[in-house]
């Protein structure tokens, strides 16, 4: 007769009650030391401590204000019905609007499409609002031209870091007039050296659908302190 196999308890398990308990206590000797740390009579350590608090509720605030920036600026984008074209992202170290180039210029062109400066301007006064007017206004955008990797000589541009920086800077003076501070511009020439996707497959042959999606203006609005 097969003898039934008996199951060993396991003593590891903790009740659920306990776990919490145990978080509990865990919490309240980290208080208690933050306590004790605080009534060192030690001024400098007291300081440490006030300015890493300090650091700490404006990092907290700053990420609200750019949450609240992304929102205000996807909501921009809804009401031009271009939210299938522009996108927008909350990173780490700010936010990235992300252009693409047939939204913004004609083919070869560094013209902004008349319909689009009206865009621009108002993400540029939704940025003010929101960041100029509030405890956080150390921030910086960068504006990134980015170009396939078809080469152009033209009569207006030499070559592809020509184009890409006369784009980002025409998106630049945009920003400036209407509102933002020059001291918080920066036009990057990116050429084709930064692609989103491969301009060509591994036989060398072109793939146009990722041309087009490298071809790109990008608009970065970075925290910095």
């Amino acid at each position: 007769m097969k003898k039934s196999k008996k199951i060993k308890a396991n003593k590891d398990v903790v009740d659920g009650w306990m776990g919490t308990y145990g978080d509990m206590v865990t919490l309240l000797m980290a208080f208690f030391v933050m306590l004790y740390s605080a009534a060192d009579p030690d001024p400098g350590k007291m300081e440490e401590i006030q300015e890493a608090m300090k650091e700490t509720f404006a990092s907290k605030k700053s990420q609200n204000e750019f949450k609240d920036l992304k929102k205000e600026i996807s909501d921009v984008i809804d009401k031009k019905n271009l939210d299938d074209q522009l996108n927008v992202k909350l990173g780490p170290n700010g936010i990235k609007i992300q252009i693409p180039g047939k939204t913004l210029f004609q083919s070869g062109s560094a013209n902004i499409i008349s319909e689009m400066q009206p865009v621009i301007e108002e993400i540029s006064r939704t940025i003010t609002q929101i960041l100029d007017e509030s405890i956080y206004q150390d921030y910086m955008i960068e504006v990134e031209g980015h170009t396939d990797d078809v080469p152009i000589k033209t009569n207006e541009f030499n070559s592809n870091w020509d184009l890409s920086a006369i784009r980002a800077t025409g998106i630049v003076e945009i920003l400036n007039k209407s509102g933002i501070k020059k001291s918080k511009l920066v036009s990057i020439a990116r050429a084709d050296t930064k692609p989103l996707f491969p301009n060509k497959d591994i036989e060398g042959n072109p793939i146009p659908t990722n041309r087009a999606k490298n071809r790109r203006v990008e608009i970065n609005i970075n925290k910095y302190k």
